[in-house]
C-alpha cells in the first residue's frame, strides 16, 4: 500500500489538534531547530524530514507502529488490531506508565508533562477582545491543573475580582453551554469575554462580579456563543 508520508503527518498532527507551529516549537525540546513552514513542507510532501527528525516526530505523534500508520501493514504485538484497539492499548500502556513508569526512585512519583496553549490575547474583563488561533504559546499546566482542560487564557482588567485577578492565567474546558452561575468565556457581538452567565427572567447576561462594572445583556442579533467553562 502506497500511503503518502507527509500526508500522514499532517493527520497525526490534526488528531492530537496540535498546530504546526506547535510541532516545530515541541522539536526544540529534540534539539531540532525548524520553522513552521518545514512542518508545513513535510505535510506538502515538498520536502522529507530526515531520519532524526522522523523519530522525534513519531515520539511526539506517539506512533508505536510505523508500518501500520505509513504502509498500512499489520506487523508486530498490535497486529490485527484496528485503531480503536491500538488506542485502547496505549491508553492501558499510558495508565500503567503514570503509576510506575515515572517513578525515578521509590517512592518518588513524576507527573506526566501537560502542554496547553496559553493566549496571548487577553480576555478582557471589560470591553472584549477577540480570541482567535494565533498569538499563543505552550506551557505547562501545574498539578492542581484538572486534566480536563483544553487551553489557557490571561485575564486582563479587574472586573471578575475578587475571583479572578488582573494578569490570572485561567484553565479553559471547551463545551458548548454553562449553567447559569457558572463563570465561562463567551464570544458576543465580535469579542470574547470572561464572565459569569446570569439570568433574570427571559433574559440572559454576562456578569462581572466587580460591582463597578455594569452587566452586559445578551442579545440575539448580536451573535452569541458560549467558548467554554473556566475550570480552574
Amino acid at each position: 500500500m502506497n500511503i503518502s508520508i507527509g500526508s500522514t503527518l499532517g493527520e497525526l498532527r490534526r488528531a492530537k489538534k496540535f498546530m504546526q507551529k506547535d510541532v516545530a516549537e515541541m522539536l526544540s525540546g529534540y534539539g531540532i531547530d525548524i520553522s513552521p513552514k518545514t512542518v508545513h513542507n513535510w505535510e506538502r510532501g515538498l520536502a522529507l524530514p530526515n531520519a532524526r527528525q522522523f523519530i522525534a516526530l513519531c515520539d511526539i505523534y506517539e506512533v508505536d507502529d510505523v508500518l501500520w500508520h505509513f504502509y498500512g501493514k499489520h506487523k508486530g504485538l498490535l497486529a490485527g488490531l484496528n485503531q480503536d484497539g491500538r488506542d485502547k492499548v496505549r491508553e492501558f500502556i499510558n495508565m500503567v506508565f503514570q503509576i510506575e513508569a515515572y517513578r525515578d526512585e521509590p517512592g518518588v512519583v513524576r507527573e506526566a508533562t501537560r502542554l496547553y496553549r496559553l493566549y496571548d490575547i487577553p480576555v478582557s474583563a471589560g470591553t472584549g477582545n477577540f480570541l482567535d488561533d494565533s498569538g499563543y504559546e505552550m506551557i505547562k499546566a501545574p498539578e492542581y491543573v484538572p486534566d480536563a482542560v483544553d487551553f489557557a487564557l490571561r485575564v486582563s482588567g479587574d472586573s471578575m475580582i475578587p475571583q479572578l485577578q488582573d494578569g490570572q492565567i485561567i484553565w479553559i474546558r471547551e463545551q458548548p453551554a454553562v449553567n447559569p452561575g457558572e463563570i465561562g468565556i463567551f464570544a458576543y457581538s465580535g469579542d470574547v469575554y470572561c464572565k459569569e452567565l446570569s439570568i433574570d427572567g427571559d433574559k440572559a447576561y454576562l456578569k462581572s462580579l466587580n460591582p463597578e462594572y455594569g452587566d452586559i445583556e445578551i442579545k440575539e442579533d448580536f451573535g452569541f456563543k458560549t467558548i467554554g467553562k473556566v475550570v480552574s
